[in-house]
């Protein structure tokens, strides 16, 4: 148990440390912000610009404790 609790905030802290250095390396290289593409997609001030980002984080969070659940 103290091993899989090990390998979860292993993962955890790869995975922000990944994130907090790769999200200035793809502004660098001339990515889109979300915020950019999401205005592009729905206009701004669109409803459904919130609506969408709201479905993606929820299938991101449930997706990942589908993983998390599975592993376990």
């Amino acid at each position: 148990m103290v091993r899989k609790k090990r390998n979860l905030i292993l993962t955890f802290v790869i995975s922000f440390a990944s994130v907090i250095l790769g999200l200035p390396l793809l502004n660098t290289l001339g990515v889109p912000s979300g915020d950019s593409v999401l205005t592009a997609l729905f206009g701004e001030g669109n409803i459904w610009a919130l609506v969408f980002s709201v479905m993606l984080i929820l299938l991101v969070t449930f997706g990942v404790g589908k993983v998390i659940k599975s592993s376990t």
